[in-house]
């Protein structure tokens, strides 16, 4: 039997590894977002983003406006929010 349970949490480990790093990366992403020094995103950089990649990006989004509310931090995440460089299809 954990022959079969090392099979069975394989793809369960490597899931969590893909979104750890999905996450990690983003949260880099955000962060430098909200510098001040960080430069404007031109549209051509958006538009070589595909359609997978935009939605996870936005869905991500989402989630870390969720978790800043929760924590209080409704300032950061106005500032996320309306942020230009960042759109939100609602």
């Amino acid at each position: 039997m954990v022959g079969m349970y090392d099979l069975q949490s394989a793809p369960s480990r490597l899931l969590e590894e893909n979104i750890v790093t999905f996450v990690k990366n983003e949260l880099k992403k955000i962060q430098k977002l909200l510098s001040p020094d960080y430069p404007e995103c031109s549209e051509s950089q958006r538009e070589d983003e595909d359609e997978e990649q935009r939605r996870s990006r936005e869905a991500f989004l989402k989630i870390t406006l969720h978790f800043l509310r929760r924590m209080k931090q409704d300032e950061l995440a106005d500032r996320l929010q309306s942020s230009k460089r960042i759109s939100l299809n609602n």
